[in-house]
């Protein structure tokens, strides 16, 4: 279990003279991400989501610090433990495709998630994985710079699966891809969830949220608003902000129109 525990983050602000002075980015953040489970991190764009996610794998840029403790099956990360388990026991699937090493096939990207998780490459594991991710055996000999957007992200998502991490942080990887698309890799996310692994994903799609998460952390006004299960989304039993939100997608119109008229 992965465990955020009164989490701060804080940026620096530098004012006359060089003097240093600490503004908050976010305040006071706690929840627990259970084996099993796909958690989704949602909220508006600057509230700090993505930082989130590199504060678990202490990866956080000079210019931000960390307050707060972040556990794993109830173990502090210390700097060490965080450099022992990044890569094999907490897996990161970043944003953007610019992750990739462009010098490197497809093939040898894949190569280092065994690498990392100290398992034997077994091509036939791979071409499944490939397989599940609807993805030709043919992109192995690829470099990043032939691969569309979509590719680029389900080859991302096979690292995370070939890695074999407990734990996943998947940074915005249904971002600048297709309905379709986007509903393969996180049913794909979701196997990996039946297999026993925990994912953290962060959103801003509260549709796709609501349908594949188990359940889902609102981050607003630099603080958690909200700690609710789809079911509790849906019937309205959350923050009067997150249900402005969730009231003003248009695809969720009729069945709150449906609701009303039950309710009446």
């Amino acid at each position: 279990m992965l465990s955020f525990e009164n989490i701060t983050l804080e940026n620096v602000r530098y004012r006359w003279y060089g003097a240093k002075c600490w503004e908050p980015i976010l305040s006071n953040v706690s929840f627990h991400l259970h084996p099993g489970e796909m958690l989704a991190l949602v909220g508006n764009s600057g509230q700090g989501k993505s930082l989130l996610l590199q504060c678990a794998l202490n990866l956080l840029p000079p210019t931000i610090r960390r307050r707060g403790e972040i556990k794993l099956d109830g173990a502090i990360l210390d700097a060490e433990q965080f450099q022992k388990h990044r890569g094999k026991t907490i897996y990161y699937v970043p944003q953007g495709v610019s992750a990739f090493n462009p010098l490197l096939t497809v093939k040898k990207h894949l190569t280092r998630a065994h690498q990392l998780s100290q398992t034997p490459f077994l091509p036939s594991r791979v071409l499944t994985q490939l397989n599940h991710y609807q993805l030709d055996s043919d992109v192995l000999d690829q470099y990043p710079r032939q691969l569309s957007g979509g590719m680029a992200k389900r080859v991302l998502a096979c690292n995370a699966a070939l890695s074999r991490a407990k734990v996943i942080l998947a940074d915005e990887i249904t971002a600048w891809i297709d309905h379709d698309l986007a509903c393969i890799l996180l049913n794909q996310m979701k196997t990996l969830c039946h297999e026993g692994a925990s994912v953290l994903w962060v959103t801003h799609d509260l549709t796709l949220a609501a349908r594949f998460a188990d359940r889902i952390v609102a981050l607003q006004d630099r603080k958690m608003s909200d700690v609710v299960t789809p079911e509790q989304l849906r019937m309205g039993r959350c923050s009067e902000e997150l249900q402005q939100q969730w009231e003003a997608l248009p695809e969720n119109s009729l069945w709150i129109e449906q609701q009303g008229a039950v309710n009446a």
